[in-house]
């Protein structure tokens, strides 16, 4: 059987490079270190998670999934962050300005 650290390294030094890509083409050619983030954290993810679950019937797929999905996630807690937590945050500097003077 296969382990699954010969499995990622040689997945690391074929797709690592064409995940970035994809990823860079999906969300925009000025996200390429976040792309170049995003997939490092996969292999790290499925470093741990094939150690304990074996590997994926498809560990190609399973990669390009993990990472489109960490990169949504980004967004949308980054999109969150910027529409909700940066106004509250901004409101509440004003009070505590408004309050000390």
């Amino acid at each position: 059987m296969e382990k699954p650290n010969d499995s990622l390294k040689y997945l690391f030094q074929q797709e690592f490079s064409k995940m970035v890509a994809v990823i860079s083409k999906l969300f925009g050619l000025e996200h390429i270190e976040l792309a170049e983030d995003i997939v490092s954290e996969t292999f790290l993810l499925a470093t741990e998670s094939w150690k304990v679950k074996g590997i994926p019937k498809n560990p190609t797929a399973w990669l390009y999934v993990v990472a489109k999905q960490k990169t949504l996630q980004y967004f949308r807690r980054n999109k969150i962050f910027e529409e909700k937590v940066l106004p509250e945050l901004g409101l509440r500097q004003e009070k505590t300005m408004k309050f000390q003077n």
